[in-house]
């Protein structure tokens, strides 16, 4: 565990072949965390082993970073799954975007919305909330994304557990107001 706990606080000066040995040793870990992003998702077309072999291209060629531990490594990548997610939401939306201007020219009609839509804006979202504040999006990725705990993520934040509950409060609060009924629950 300690090889580790090194490895991670030494992440950028690591090869990358050391990285993907971590990475691998918490392989179990990472796909418990894509299948609950995953589970009952509708909006993308990705398995949780899928979702954890893209994370890993990720992970592995991230090379800015020094890690604290093991709860900031689980942070980013949290924060790399939501990344591999919105990019596939987009990717089917373009997909269906086609389909749909295919079908006007066969004269077909395909009825309904794409969900993909939610997500897109979900991450537009995010994106301006951390705008406003990086530590409303970090706590967001914490906790969806990374699915920690409001006392884990307030400890990787290095914030008390009042900051983060009234922060979590307050981003929820905001999403809900600008997505509406699409929002996702607390």
């Amino acid at each position: 565990m300690t090889d580790v706990t090194q490895i991670l606080q030494n992440w950028s000066k690591e090869s990358p072949e050391l990285r993907g040995q971590v990475i691998a040793s918490l392989y179990r870990e990472l796909r418990q965390t894509a299948a609950r992003h995953l589970d009952g998702e509708r909006h993308v077309d990705l398995q949780p082993t899928s979702l954890v072999n893209e994370a890993y291209l990720r992970l592995i060629r991230v090379t800015r970073i020094d890690l604290a531990g093991r709860t900031h490594f689980f942070g980013l990548a949290g924060r790399i799954m939501r990344e591999v997610l919105v990019d596939e939401a987009r990717r089917m939306r373009a997909q269906k975007r086609d389909r749909s201007l295919e079908t006007k020219i066969t004269g077909e009609f395909v009825s309904g919305d794409f969900p993909v839509d939610g997500l897109v804006e979900l991450d537009d979202l995010l994106t301006r909330l951390g705008e406003a504040d990086p530590v409303y999006l970090h706590l967001i990725d914490a906790r969806v994304f990374a699915g920690m705990t409001l006392e884990e993520a307030a400890n990787l934040l290095q914030i008390s557990i009042g900051t983060a509950k009234r922060k979590w409060k307050v981003a929820l609060a905001w999403i809900k107001e600008h997505m509406g009924p699409t929002a996702p629950e607390s």
